[in-house]
């Protein structure tokens, strides 16, 4: 009885892994590598441990899954993006726009996000921690506590 029991949990955990498998377009890394431009690109699962994307244009690209440890986005154009189950441990956002990025299930920690715009941007599900939010701008933004308006004109 035992052994079917972990049996059925393999298979059930060996599919929900298979569920959330990510590949990358390696077309679209080759483009952002050579432009630091990639629009409506799919780099999902990709490896940017590390990398230097400041000044970059992803605007609408899949980055789900991504390992963007270290990774630095500094004045750079993410929006309606989605960085969903994505590890952004130390990642750096420095001025730029997050607006409309979808955030989901990733885990942000230690992060730089001082002078990012993260308007109608969707944080829910997602692990902020020791990541200071004071300097980024929130409007209509999904946020786990709730809805964030603290950075709209009034």
């Amino acid at each position: 009885m035992k052994i079917s029991l972990y049996i059925f949990i393999f298979i059930i955990f060996n599919n929900f892994l298979m569920l959330n498998s990510y590949s990358y377009s390696e077309e679209d890394l080759k483009k952002l590598l050579k432009t630091n431009t990639c629009i409506n690109c799919d780099l999902s699962g990709a490896d940017f441990k590390k990398a230097d994307f400041s000044y970059s244009n992803l605007q609408g690209s899949n980055l789900n899954g991504a390992n963007l440890w270290r990774a630095n986005f500094s004045n750079s154009n993410l929006e309606n993006c989605s960085i969903e189950q994505a590890n952004l441990k130390r990642v750096n956002f420095k001025n730029a726009n997050l607006n409309g990025a979808k955030f989901q299930w990733s885990i942000i920690k230690h992060a730089i996000m001082d002078g990012s715009t993260a308007f109608k941007a969707d944080f829910r599900k997602t692990k902020i921690k020791k990541t200071n939010l004071k300097l980024v701008k929130f409007c209509e933004t999904l946020m786990p506590y709730g809805i964030d308006n603290s950075g709209c004109d009034k």
